[in-house]
């Protein structure tokens, strides 16, 4: 054979026996080849799930190695099993359906081009004189501009007769610096989708003060260059007192505290100093110093500015800085000093990361358990109007009072015409010159300056995200935020279980549409949740750094052993957590069974039996015999008829209830909801505090008024800068009016009372309250089981389960936020 593929027998029959060798070789290898694909498929096939790609549960070691850090920026994708091909579940959003910016509907926000549209009429009108470029005091600018909502009825009459748009308009307020009698003004702009926009007036010239103006960047800015100036004679004080820092290059900065004056005339910007932390804009809220003053910035001419009223270590007042430094030298006033080098140490005190000087907790390099969406989300979006399990509804904001969701439908009725967040007060107290002083109304200060999310924080890896817009002042600009989070979330909990002769539940899943906001050093988030049932939730959460107030070890007001006081703890080297609440206002219109609603207490009561009945039956006379005991519990039903407050009273419980007396259920009961408290806050101040004119709103959990188109929040733009001269006081609104069958109005109170303690350093966690819609005989049964259940029985009569997702892995996901 002369083939290169044979063997030559040239050997004595050892080259035949090596051939055969071979092809037995090659026929075994092949053998076990085709084994071994064999059992691949059928691993493949009976074996991945939707966990496939997850660990098995294998002995781990007692201890894990250290300084492992976790990746910030992008989450790991899943990685198939060897020999298997992975199937990813379904994260096609094709049916989130942007809406273009002149199909938005009347309850959306505005888009960019809309406001940008809207400016460039103001300056033509000559209102807005800076229409590109970074404003001064002395020019007209736009500091807020946010979608004017339009009046009810003819929304309504849009939506369900088919009437005409009431159209969308914008509400602007310009600082007006250029006039000869500079003040604050409001415009209604619109509509913005017209080629032809109107610019109304909305106050009277001068109706707002000048100085009652909310702070912006653009005086922030002003006050800071004349602070530099001010507070240079002090540079030895604050280099000797603060190790070696100095404002405002030298390590040290300002926070300008709340209220600024009491009423509209004056403006006078209360000062604070604090240590710079490196990688935070705030994190200098926890390390407050002993030196604070005044900056009178009531004129427009910033050469007219001065300050006065220093205080160190609370020791003063002192009328300028240099009386100050005097007392210093003379030795004549109590000095503090830092340690040598001690401002080095903060930034591992304060900035929020891993511990370095301690172990991780067992498993922590292990990812934690997360949800997502098996068969692709189960809600619409179109624009900013949601679909959900019979739900609809359109979610909005104002830069103004911040997020809000309208026209809100279960099955195709409307149930909440508008559930919106309209302000959180805080009250501080504390023994300091600064936080004893010290009152905020946050709506001030932009609820609605929307952010981006934070990746897999504020939103899970299968969210949606929408836009949100507002106007930076600095800029002069709009700016739209990925900053609207929607997701189902499994509540992995049971929303009805029930084991008998028969076994049966639900398993609850809920829809959240979530607004995280950075407000000053604090971060809220707003959750409205819907369920299943009907019933619809709304929390805020807090977080963040709180603000501090600076911890003097020899104050002379405390108790022996100088770690507390009457006014908190001691919760770090020279901080101290200042007691504080948040008291926070929703406006919620509930439209049940149509407008014309009755507010009703159904108060929940024990006593002597014959009373009980003697509630639906005066004249009775005697108990029924069958009562064996002549105690019991029993309602008493009371209709709210003219406008009024009320606060939860754990030792009188009540229920709330909004409900249609012309609109019965099946079994002849008026359709209501029920409002239900989650808070363990309530204003404790007397009514004769100089902010309780201006935040109202407090004094009560609820407060039921006549639905009025000019009552839209729960305080007013200015107030947080005239206290003791509101114009936009709730108080107001409670008139006396019938409210019997009429269109309603609640305003809602709740929140939390804040005693920080060292837990809340550096980061403050998770402080929530809200609140609960909660269907009230609005339906006629449980409204649950048109959707697929869990159910057996032993007869097998009836056997049911939810919809099986099948086999697929987690899809792949990146998040990131500075990438």
């Amino acid at each position: 054979m002369d083939s290169g593929n044979s063997y030559k027998l040239t050997d004595g029959g050892k080259s035949q026996w090596r051939y055969k060798q071979h092809l037995c070789s090659l026929f075994c290898g092949m053998l076990v080849f085709a084994v071994g694909i064999a059992i691949g498929v059928i691993i493949g096939y009976f074996i991945p799930g939707p966990n496939a790609n997850c660990p098995q549960n294998v002995p781990q070691p007692l201890s894990e190695p250290q300084g492992n850090k976790p990746e910030l920026t992008t989450t790991p994708e899943p990685k198939p099993s060897p020999g298997t091909k992975a199937t990813f579940c379904p994260n096609d959003q094709s049916e989130i359906k942007k809406a273009i910016s002149g199909d938005r509907g009347i309850f959306e926000v505005l888009t960019t081009n809309e406001m940008s549209r809207v400016r460039n009429v103001l300056v033509q009108k000559g209102i807005v004189t800076i229409p590109r470029g970074r404003p001064t005091l002395t020019d007209g600018y736009i500091y807020g501009m946010s979608l004017y909502l339009p009046s009810k009825k003819p929304a309504l009459e849009h939506l369900d007769s088919g009437g005409p748009s009431p159209g969308r308009y914008a509400e602007v307020h310009v600082h007006r610096g250029n006039l000869d009698k500079p003040d604050v003004m409001e415009y209604k702009v619109g509509p913005v989708d017209s080629s032809s926009m109107t610019v109304h007036q909305l106050l009277k010239d001068g109706e707002v003060h000048y100085n009652a103006r909310p702070r912006d960047s653009v005086e922030y800015n002003h006050i800071i260059d004349k602070l530099k100036v001010e507070l240079m004679p002090l540079r030895k004080l604050m280099m000797e007192s603060f190790d070696g820092a100095y404002f405002s290059d030298g390590g040290l900065t300002v926070h300008i505290q709340s209220p600024p004056g009491l009423t509209p005339e004056v403006r006078e910007s209360r000062f604070l100093l604090q240590i710079k932390i490196d990688e935070t804009s705030r994190g200098q809220d926890l390390h407050p110093l002993p030196l604070t003053g005044t900056l009178h910035n009531a004129e427009l001419n910033v050469s007219k500015w001065y300050t006065h009223s220093f205080y160190y270590l609370n020791q003063g007042p002192f009328a300028t800085a240099q009386e100050l430094l005097q007392s210093y030298n003379n030795g004549t006033i109590r000095k503090f000093a830092f340690p040598k080098g001690y401002r080095k140490t903060l930034f591992q005190k304060t900035f929020p990361k891993p511990n370095s000087d301690k172990p991780r907790r067992f498993s922590t390099t292990k990812a934690p358990p997360r949800t997502y969406n098996p068969d692709g989300p189960r809600f619409t979006v179109n624009g900013h109007d949601v679909e959900w399990m019979g739900y609809s509804m359109t979610f909005g904001g104002s830069q103004f009072r911040g997020p809000s969701v309208h026209n809100v439908k279960f099955k195709g009725e409307r149930i909440v015409y508008e559930n919106s967040l309209s302000e959180c007060n805080l009250i501080y107290a504390s023994d300091t010159s600064s936080s004893a002083n010290t009152i905020y109304m946050d709506a001030t200060f932009g609820f609605g300056e929307f952010q981006d999310l934070i990746p897999t924080v504020d939103c899970p890896e299968h969210g949606t995200i929408l836009d949100a817009t507002w106007w930076d002042v600095s800029q002069q600009k709009p700016v739209s935020a990925s900053s609207i989070c929607i997701y189902e979330s499994d509540g992995e909990e049971p929303l009805w279980r029930r084991k008998d002769r028969f076994v049966g539940g639900l398993r609850n899943t809920f829809l959240v549409v979530r607004y995280p906001m950075a407000v000053g050093n604090y971060d809220y988030i707003i959750d409205y949740k819907f369920y299943l049932d009907g019933k619809m939730e709304t929390t805020v959460t807090a977080s963040g750094y709180i603000q501090a107030s600076f911890w003097d070890p020899e104050n002379p007001h405390t108790g022996t052993d100088k770690m507390s006081d009457m006014f908190g703890f001691r919760i770090g080297d020279y901080s101290h957590g200042s007691l504080h609440d948040h008291t926070f206002g929703f406006k919620v219109d509930l439209d049940v069974g149509g407008t014309q609603n009755t507010f009703e207490k159904v108060h929940w009561k024990a006593g002597d039996v014959l009373k009980a009945f003697q509630t639906q039956t005066p004249d009775m006379k005697e108990k029924p015999v069958y009562f064996l005991y002549n105690k019991t519990r029993y309602l008493e039903y009371e209709l709210i008829a003219t406008e009024q407050g009320m606060n939860v009273d754990m030792a009188r419980p009540e229920f709330w209830t909004v409900g249609n007396n012309n609109n019965k259920n099946k079994w002849g009961v008026r359709r209501a909801y029920h409002i239900i408290h989650n808070t363990i806050g309530s204003q404790t101040l007397p009514h004769d505090h100089i902010a309780m004119k201006a935040v109202a709103y407090t004094k009560y959990h609820c407060l039921v008024t006549k639905h009025k188109d000019d009552e839209r929040s729960v305080s007013g733009a200015y107030d947080q800068n005239r206290l003791l001269d509101p114009i936009g006081s709730i108080d107001r609104y409670v008139d006396g009016e019938n409210i019997t069958d009429e269109d309603i109005v609640t305003w809602l109170s709740f929140g939390f009372l804040h005693v920080p303690t060292s837990e809340d350093f550096p980061m403050t966690i998770r402080n929530t309250a809200g609140f609960v819609l909660k269907p009230f005989n609005y339906f006629d049964s449980s409204m649950v089981f048109d959707v697929p259940n869990y159910i057996d029985t032993k007869s097998n009569i009836i056997t049911e389960r939810v919809p099986n997702h099948g086999t697929c892995a987690e899809p792949s996901v990146k998040m990131c936020y500075f990438c």
